[in-house]
């Protein structure tokens, strides 16, 4: 990973982008939160899913690497702390729930990470993440020096099958509709179309993907 790329204007623009917001929504319903889960978010950054998290479950804890993010996180209030999403401070088994939003792609090394993340969960806890699509056709939008693994929803189910997980859901959000912001905005309203459309669930600019913790590593 790569935090030092990253300033606070960065988390604060990237709270308020549509295609952002559509995201936590989208973990959100594949989470499936109580008021008794307890969660992780991995990569907290300035930590808006974190405090949406924190509204639905007994515990929600961040961890981040980027000082920036985690500032903006903790003035919130928010349970945000200075980790490395490959060797968490956590005990076996100890979160219902996993969430990663836009984190797997700046590992070098993510099946050990995702291996890592199965530890903390409990015996068939969830992971839900979302990660950039290698096969969209216009990865201009993504282009990020700091990106390392970039997935196609093949691999990633391949990934994470091989860390041990079960995947239950994986699709992809906002189909291309052509390049140019019009177009883009289009895509962010239609988020759920590439999800439903023949030809189009491989194509879409964000994978989502929910898998089951399958015992420990």
């Amino acid at each position: 990973m790569a935090p030092h790329e990253y300033g606070e204007r960065y988390y604060q623009d990237r709270e308020a982008w549509p295609d952002f917001r559509a995201e936590i929504e989208a973990i959100l319903r594949l989470a499936g939160l109580s008021r008794e889960s307890r969660v992780l978010e991995l990569g907290c950054g300035g930590g808006e899913l974190l405090r949406r998290l924190e509204r639905r479950a007994r515990l929600a804890v961040g961890v981040d690497l980027a000082s920036a993010g985690l500032r903006l996180a903790q003035r919130k209030g928010l349970a945000a702390m200075c980790g490395r999403v490959e060797r968490l401070p956590f005990a076996t088994g100890a979160f219902d729930a996993v969430v990663a939003q836009h984190l797997v792609e700046h590992l070098q090394n993510p099946t050990e990470a995702l291996k890592e993340w199965r530890r903390v969960l409990k015996p068939s806890g969830i992971l839900v993440l979302v990660t950039p699509n290698a096969l969209y056709p216009d990865p201009s939008l993504f282009d990020d020096p700091a990106h390392c693994s970039l997935f196609t929803p093949a691999t990633l189910r391949s990934a994470l099958e091989a860390s041990g997980f079960r995947v239950t859901d994986l699709s992809a959000l906002f189909p291309y509709l052509g390049q140019g912001r019009l177009a883009r905005a289009i895509s962010v309203r239609l988020a759920w179309l590439s999800r439903r459309v023949p030809g189009l669930t491989g194509m879409g600019r964000s994978i989502v993907a929910a898998a089951t913790s399958q015992g420990r590593p």
